[in-house]
């Protein structure tokens, strides 16, 4: 029973999963706001940038860190699935942030932020199926339909 290994809850895998996105949040503010205010570039160009840099880094703290391992698809195959399908949200961010600077009037940074504690949770959804889920049980749900 010893070499059993532990099962994180959801709730532990969700906290960890808000955690893991931390460094990337903190190097996303600054790296923001010197593309917008010292590089002089467009605020949407700026974002879509950071946005892509933190998926990146965000997959690979995911792996090792907030997800159990239990696939057994290749690293490569759950690089691409997560990147494509959290970039998926990443354009709805853009897309929310690019209106959102353009129209209303708030500060940049604040719908930063904003949109960030909205996505969350959707993407730790996504990510949590995209890491744990096997081939095996990706192809019975296939089969279902």
């Amino acid at each position: 029973m010893a070499a059993e290994k532990r099962r994180i809850s959801v709730v532990e895998k969700l906290l960890r999963f808000l955690l893991a996105g931390l460094p990337s949040f903190l190097f996303a503010l600054p790296l923001n706001y010197l593309l917008v205010e010292y590089a002089q570039m467009n605020k949407a160009i700026a974002y879509g940038i950071v946005l892509l840099c933190q998926v990146v880094v965000n997959f690979f703290v995911c792996y090792w860190f907030v997800f159990e391992r239990t696939s057994d698809r290749p690293l490569f195959q759950q690089f691409w699935q997560f990147v494509l399908g959290i970039m998926a949200f990443r354009c709805g961010d853009w897309a929310v942030y690019s209106l959102a600077t353009r129209y209303l009037p708030i500060h940049y940074l604040i719908i930063q932020v904003t949109n960030v504690v909205i996505f969350s949770l959707l993407k730790f959804a996504f990510a949590r199926r995209v890491m744990e889920a096997s081939s095996s049980h990706d192809a019975a749900v296939v089969n279902k339909q």
